[in-house]
């Protein structure tokens, strides 16, 4: 009994080791924010977990009017809906902004569309935020397709 439940282990463990991807890549985002025109770059690196599922963490700087700031962003990746080629996503994240003088923070899901070019590289853009946005302690709800949290990828997937 132990024999075959050990097996059944190994096995199961190696089936989820096949479907596993490692992958990195970079977003670069543009928008409007609170009164100010905003950018940011940030490499990232995840793990695909299985065909649906991924996660990773992503940091980086970024400009508002003459203020710089550090971008930290871990995120969940769920795929609705994927042809091969074309990939409908819902990420989940906290992506937190911290400035000289200032804080904001950005939770909740966010729409994004992927396309492979080929098995190792894709792009993608996210367009949109729905849960809530902080700036300065002042929370407020973020529901629909908005500039400020438009950004673009590119990923390789390893």
């Amino acid at each position: 009994m132990k024999r075959i439940l050990m097996m059944m282990l190994v096995l199961a463990s190696m089936s989820v080791k096949v479907n596993a991807q490692w992958f990195i890549g970079g977003s670069a985002g543009l928008g409007y924010f609170s009164d100010r025109f905003q950018m940011d770059v940030r490499p990232f690196a995840g793990y695909e977990i299985n065909d649906r599922w991924a996660v990773g963490l992503g940091v980086g700087l970024g400009m508002q009017k003459s203020d710089g700031f550090g971008v930290f962003d871990p995120f969940a990746r769920f795929n609705c809906w994927n042809n091969g080629k074309f990939f409908v996503d819902v990420k989940g994240e906290a992506k937190v902004f911290v400035g000289g003088e200032w804080t904001c923070a950005n939770i909740g899901f966010v729409p994004s569309l992927r396309f492979a070019i080929n098995d190792h590289w894709q792009v993608a853009g996210d367009f949109g935020l729905f849960g809530i946005q902080d700036n300065d302690g002042d929370w407020s709800p973020a529901l629909g397709f908005t500039t400020t949290t438009a950004e673009v990828s590119v990923i390789y997937k390893f």
